[in-house]
């Protein structure tokens, strides 16, 4: 767990020094739009010598282990995270993740059920309220979305040692 901990606190202070957060390579498979959705680019990060976080970040797991982290976006703004990946049988999932500046909620996906997408929006005031709490699961893409504070995101990094 502490290194779990280790690794996901890693890749956010990378994310907050580095530009790119929001190009990170999905896995093998190019990148299928959904007819009814269009994907839009995550903000540009400005990378300053005293980086400022945002105001919660998304836990993204995928797959057997994969995960990382999306800023919620800027006030008044709002971006669209494609996470595209190949299953294990060959097909190609596609989630389409909606980031605002209050939280976060799957726009679509191309699996059968949708229950992902009909679990709404997630912010920092309602997941508190929502049965699933902070959580956003597409079990069969095996997908998961989780919300958390700034201040949840320094807490976890101090209780794995800085590392």
């Amino acid at each position: 767990m502490r290194r779990t901990l280790r690794c996901l606190m890693a890749l956010l202070l990378a994310a907050l020094l580095l530009p790119a957060l929001a190009e990170e390579a999905a896995p093998e498979a190019e990148a299928t739009p959904l007819p009814e959705t269009e994907a839009t680019a995550a903000p540009e990060a400005e990378v300053t010598a005293t980086p400022q976080p945002a105001k919660g970040y998304v836990l993204v797991g995928w797959g057997a282990g994969n995960y990382g982290w999306l800023p919620l976006a800027a006030e008044g703004e709002e971006y669209v995270y494609p996470l595209t990946q190949r299953m294990a049988d060959g097909s190609t999932a596609v989630n389409y993740i909606h980031v605002t500046d209050e939280g976060v909620y799957m726009e679509a996906s191309t699996c059968e059920n949708q229950d992902c997408v009909r679990e709404g929006l997630v912010t920092l005031d309602n997941r508190g309220e929502r049965i699933l709490g902070g959580w956003i699961v597409c079990l069969p893409n095996q997908v998961y979305l989780q919300l958390f504070t700034w201040q949840e995101v320094q807490a976890m990094y101090a209780e794995s040692g800085g590392t």
